[in-house]
Parts: C-alpha cells; structure tokens; sequence
C-alpha cells in the first residue's frame, strides 16, 4: 500500500494507526498541496458484509459532518486496483487527550471544562444531524499543539433513524471504561448515551482516573449498571461542588435524568465555574434514591451484560500523529481568541474554552458596539499566549449613555477632560491626606463603569492638605441651607452657621 496513489492524487507515504477493522495512512495530496490521513478497511474485512455496511456508514456519517471540532473529512474514493472504499480525513498532528491525562494527571477545572465543551459542541453537532458517536473517550479525543479539542473516529457511528442496537451477536460497540448503562445492557445509543460517556470522560480529567475499574470488561459493565459513582469532589476535594454536580447529573443511570443535550451540559459547565457553589445542578435526593432503587439488575439481565461483554471490541485505532509540539517549558501555546462583538458573558466563556481569563478595564459608550459587547482587547485576537493569560476588554456602555470614567490616578485637569468626553460634570472636591502624590485623585463616587445620565456629577478627592487649591467663594445673600450646599460642594466639611440675632445660638457645626 505504500507508495500507492489513491484516486490520482493521494500519494500514500505511511502507516499511522490500525483498528479493529480499518488501517490509517499518512499520505499527501497533490491536488490540494497538504498531507491528509486515509482511512482503508483491512484485506481481511472486505468480504464482510457487515463490516463494508459499517464502513460505508461512517463515510456517509463523517461526509455529513463538518464542525471546528470534529476531525475534518474531505473525501470519499474506493481503490480501482482492489476496489476497497477509503476516507480521506483531516491530518492533525497532536495528542490524544488520554495522552494528556496520563502525562500531567488530573487537569485544572478550567482546562478540563474547556476541552469538555470543545466536545460536546462537537456532539451537538452531531446529534442534530442524527449522528449518535456511541465511542467517546479521551482516546477519540484530539488535543493539537495550540490546544484545540477534535472528536475523531466515528466508525462506529449511527444515525438516529437506524433500528441497530448497540450490539451485533456477540459484538459490544463501545469502551467499556465510558461505556452507558443502555449501551452495556444492548439496548439502542442516544444522544444521552454520548453524553454519559462524555460525564465519564469529564471525570476522569477532574480525578485522573475512571469511576469505575475492575478486572475484566464484564466486571467493569455491572459496575456502569448497578453503582453510582462516587462524586469527583469526593476524590478531588477542590474541585468546585457545582462542577461535581454536573458530572454526576451527566452520568445518572436513568437516561432522562441525564441532560438532554449537550449544549445543555456545556452550558452547566460555564455556570459552574461561574457559580463554583450554586446548586443549579444538584439532583433531588429522592429522585437520586429511586434512580438507585432501580438501577440495579436482574441476574437475566446480567446474563445478557456477560454475553454481550464476552464480544467486546478492542480499542479504537489512532488517526493523527502523536506528536505534541511544546516549548522547552513543556506547556501548550494558546492563541487569543476574538472577543470583540461578543457580550461580556459570552467572551468569558470562549476564554475558558481557550484557556484565558477575562478582565473588565473598562466601559466606554459606543455607536457601533451595543450596550454589554466587548469593543476592544488587549492582547489582539491572534496572539500567542500561555493558559491562564487575562485578556483585558473595554466593554460598550451604548450608544450616548454616559460612564462614569476612571478618575483616580488623574489630576484634576485630566479629569474635567474625560468627564467631558461623556457629558459628566465635576461634583464635589475634596482634599485628603495620602501617601500618593500630591494633586493626584484617590477616590471617586460614583466608581468608574457606572452607568449615568448626561449632566450628571462625579464627586473626587484629591491628595493634599483639606483647603488645598480652594478659593473661598462668597455666601452673601443666600440662605444658611443655600451656603451650606454650596460650601460643601467647595469640599468643606466642617461648616458654622452663626446668626447675628440675640435669639439664634453661639453656632452651630453642621
């Protein structure tokens, strides 16, 4: 097969992987100048009905499918020489997820909830083009060098609308470790299967480990239909207690229980790191109780679980190169993704995906931008950067709104000019005792980012001595509230009122 040009253009360079029952290829295409991965069912599956239905399944499946986190397809062809049916797929150099987990252990909630998301958009996918993967696992999960999330292998892949149970004689479709209950019982995979299996594999990054271990695939399947898991939380106490209810949420027994999309449990997840103590996710206690009433099995069903079992297929083979590319630090870099014209929530969001944090610096009113989207961020979209790097936005206020601007640190001059750009007036001054430099504004009311009215004040204290820099202004004429008012707004804070009467009082300090 090396050396063989595939279609006129697919100029097969070498062997990468190997399955249960296809081979994958590293070969270059010379129509489209690029290397690709060829997927070619073995010699020993081509007179096999099922098998070639199966592969030609994928083919329709994956053709379907075309999604940023999904292992892209290309092309469709079958060899003239030995007329076998071969996909052209996407080559991507990376690791697989479970190489992850083995080399660094259990990841961070923030990267763990990042690649889980990358995942389920790719199931949401999926599912609304009636594709149920039925496979997922960090070994089907890859991680490129600049840490993007692909779901490969949907050779197993079912559509929606198709009868076939998860089993075929004796044949389990499946890992075993992530495998549902459903499945593992032999009845029909659903979007909520993949998302079960999804919830095992979220766990074992959180914990880096499975739920369920035992010493052979029969044992491990009673343990998928009979226990519950043990909360992440219990095995890494620092995980957020909201992140730990959405993994026991997406890996309830009872199907509908589950979440009952994916986009779903995506959404959960940015919560949880959002609200780490909210109970937003947290399943009832008597719902969790009969779903353990009835989770367990009858010894016919365990019969069938064995049988089942007995067939399991073996791992799913690799199609990219297992080459992680990293700095001499041994970390990934990231690449800063837009968020100009997202809202503030959803910038968040895709900055957790991508491995950053979010920081407001400031609100500023906008024709072009509407009110609570991001105008501006530093770093630019595009830029090289490490996980955790904060990503500074300026968020509009909208169009003609007033924002109080960020005044401390300014001089007083500095400030009547921002205040002007928004239409604000200066309010009361006041002078303070500070270490910061005299003349400097060390506090403000309202605080910068409020939303104002044009015309509206914003009172400051500047460094220096109480009196420091104020004219007194003249009184004469107006009534004592008038004065007081007006002294105030002066910055004096200790004001007598003497009346020249006999009646009035020696004073009196206001």
């Amino acid at each position: 097969m090396i050396g063989t040009i595939l279609g006129g253009r697919y100029r097969v360079e070498s062997l990468i992987g190997s399955g249960g029952m296809a081979n994958v290829y590293k070969a270059y295409d010379g129509l489209e100048k690029r290397t690709v991965a060829v997927k070619m069912l073995k010699d020993e599956h081509r007179d096999d009905a099922e098998f070639v239905r199966r592969f030609a399944k994928e083919a329709q499946a994956v053709l379907t499918l075309s999604h940023p986190n999904i292992v892209e397809s290309y092309d469709v062809g079958e060899d003239e020489a030995t007329g076998a049916t071969y996909i052209v797929l996407e080559y991507v150099e990376g690791g697989t997820l479970k190489d992850l987990i083995k080399e660094k252990g259990a990841l961070s909630p923030k990267v763990a909830v990042g690649i889980a998301c990358q995942v389920l958009d790719a199931l949401q996918h999926a599912h609304e083009w009636g594709i149920i993967h039925r496979d997922v696992k960090p070994q089907n999960v890859m991680i490129t060098p600049k840490g993007k999330a692909k779901l490969a292998d949907f050779g197993i892949a079912r559509d929606t609308a198709a009868t076939t149970r998860t089993f075929a004689g004796t044949n389990v479709i499946g890992s075993v470790h992530y495998i549902s209950p459903e499945q593992a019982r032999g009845d029909v995979a659903t979007a909520e299967s993949d998302i079960y299996s999804c919830s095992v594999m979220l766990y074992e990054m959180l914990t880096g480990q499975v739920p369920f271990a035992g010493d052979n695939s029969v044992a491990i399947a009673l343990k998928h239909l009979q226990e519950e898991i043990v909360p992440p939380i219990e095995v890494n106490p620092r995980l957020p207690r909201a992140l730990s209810d959405v993994v026991v949420k997406g890996a309830a027994k009872n199907p509908s229980l589950r979440y009952a999309a994916a986009a779903d449990m995506r959404a959960d997840l940015l919560r949880a790191l959002r609200e780490p103590h909210g109970k937003f996710a947290r399943m009832n206690r008597m719902i969790a109780a009969r779903e353990r009433k009835n989770g367990g099995v009858s010894v016919g069903n365990i019969a069938l679980v064995v049988v089942v079992m007995l067939g399991l297929f073996g791992s799913a083979f690799l199609i990219i190169q297992s080459v992680r590319q990293r700095g001499e630090s041994g970390a990934a870099e990231f690449i800063v993704p837009t968020l100009t014209g997202k809202t503030l929530d959803e910038a968040r969001d895709l900055a957790v995906l991508r491995g950053f944090e979010v920081a407001v610096g400031d609100y500023s009113s906008s024709e072009e931008y509407p009110e609570g989207q991001v105008m501006s961020q530093t770093p630019i979209k595009g830029a090289n950067g490490n996980q955790g790097d904060v990503i500074t936005v300026v968020v509009s206020s909208g169009a003609g709104a007033a924002v109080a601007p960020e005044l401390v640190g300014k001089t007083l001059q500095e400030a009547l000019l921002l205040l002007a750009e928004e239409d604000l007036q200066i309010g009361q001054t006041q002078y303070a005792v500070s270490e910061e430099l005299e003349g400097q504004i060390i506090r403000q009311e309202p605080e910068a980012g409020t939303h104002m009215e044009p015309d509206e004040t914003v009172s400051v204290w500047v460094s220096g001595t109480e009196r420091q820099g104020v004219e007194l202004p003249s009184f004469s004429g107006m009534s004592p509230s008038l004065a007081v008012e007006a002294a105030q707004k002066n910055g004096f804070q200790h004001i007598w009122v003497r009346y020249s009467t006999p009646e009035a009082g020696q004073g009196e300090d206001t």
